[in-house]
Order: structure tokens, then C-alpha cells, then sequence
């Protein structure tokens, strides 16, 4: 693995890849994936084409899998407020 300027210079991923991905840090949000696309505001579909091009994937997939909860990934990550948002808006929801 090369990490220059720590953006990842490995071939990108697949869809199913970045899914995973942006699955698991839904999921560490309380985020249910097909909630938040039956929302239908338009979020996710913005939120998946930010995961699918971002430069930080090997990090968030390290950080995902050392420390879940560490907030680290929030200064690197492309969706970080949208998710956040969606996250907020969630728990004032129930």
C-alpha cells in the first residue's frame, strides 16, 4: 500500500467496495442505509458518488476497522457533515 500525502494511490474500488464502506460508517451512526434513501431528498445519492471518488478510502477502511468511534475520520472524510446531518435529524426523529 502507498499512502502519499495520505491519499491512497491504489486502483479504485468497486461500488460493492465503497458500499461496504459507507455501510459500516452508516451503521456507526445508527444510519439504516434504505431509510435514508427512501428519504428521498437526494443525500445519498450525492453522499455514495463522494465515497466512490474519495482519495481517503484506506483510511476510513483502517479507521473503521481499529476504532470505529475514534472521530478522526470526520476531518478527512468528503461526507462527513451530510452524514452527520443525516445522523442529527435521525435521532431528533425517534
Amino acid at each position: 500500500m502507498q499512502i502519499h500525502k495520505g491519499r491512497s494511490r491504489v486502483r479504485r474500488t468497486s461500488r460493492e467496495d465503497h458500499d461496504e464502506l459507507l455501510g459500516c460508517r452508516m451503521a456507526m451512526l445508527g444510519l439504516d442505509l434504505y431509510a435514508v434513501e427512501n428519504g428521498g431528498n437526494g443525500t445519498l445519492e450525492q453522499v455514495m458518488r463522494n465515497c466512490a471518488e474519495c482519495g481517503y478510502r484506506e483510511a476510513c477502511a483502517v479507521d473503521l476497522k481499529r476504532d470505529p468511534n475514534n472521530p478522526v475520520w470526520e476531518t478527512y472524510c468528503p461526507n462527513a457533515k451530510a452524514l452527520l446531518g443525516l445522523a442529527e435529524e435521525s435521532w431528533q426523529n425517534r
